[in-house]
């Protein structure tokens, strides 16, 4: 079984050679002496995480997506799982794709829909850059979520009265169903775009079709 020097080697290596399987790691360049080591990968790395578990065992603390690496046991907290908010068409807010929506499974992706306040008043959507949003099944179950670290930057969009705009989404493809794997999928899904406004109001779009791909 492989130790900690090992381990930043392959650490370093994965770095240079697979771009964005890491999602949190250890510095490479520090000292452990810690007996587990957290390593954090992406819902698309299973087969690195099966190469780290097969090398170093117990050592390391392996979390791939929204679970533990290689039982599946679910990380994320509840509020993941639910949907909290009024429905955006009763309260004047209509999103729409610009685009087809396609994502890779178990990968993240940003991509811009266009939100429409059919309301008297402008609204600010708060966010960290990008709209949060969820990729649901037919009856509207959460089964995909970004689970990654966020930006803290706030970021608010003003969308004027009687107005449309272009505003970015993020859309994670980490599952939160552990019978389905780490990644959701390949198919047709439902992504709901979640809508928080300045003043307190959440709001929920209805569901825009996403298709994952393998």
């Amino acid at each position: 079984m492989g130790g900690w020097d090992s381990l930043r080697v392959e650490l370093r290596r994965l770095l240079a050679e697979a771009p964005g399987a890491l999602v949190e790691w250890p510095d490479p360049d520090s000292e452990r002496y810690e007996k587990r080591i957290w390593i954090g990968l992406a819902a698309w790395a299973t087969e690195i995480a099966a190469s780290l578990h097969a090398t170093y065992g117990e050592l390391v603390d392996l979390h791939v997506g929204a679970m533990r690496f290689p039982g599946r046991e679910l990380l994320v907290n509840v509020h993941s799982l639910q949907l909290r908010g009024e429905p955006a068409g009763d309260a004047g807010f209509e999103v729409e794709t610009l685009a087809p929506l396609v994502v890779r499974t178990g990968h993240d992706a940003r991509r811009d829909v266009l939100v429409t306040n059919r309301t008297a008043r402008a609204e600010v959507l708060i966010s960290n850059g990008e709209l949060s949003a969820a990729v649901v099944d037919g009856s509207g179950g959460v089964v995909g979520r970004f689970v990654g670290p966020h930006c803290l930057a706030r970021k608010g969009f003003e969308v004027g009265p009687q107005e449309s705009r272009s505003v970015p989404v993020l859309i994670g493809t980490a599952s939160v169903v552990p019978e389905l794997g780490y990644g959701v999928p390949p198919g047709e899904w439902g992504l709901v775009v979640e809508l928080d406004t300045e003043g307190g109001r959440l709001m929920l779009a209805s569901s825009l079709r996403i298709t994952i791909t393998p």
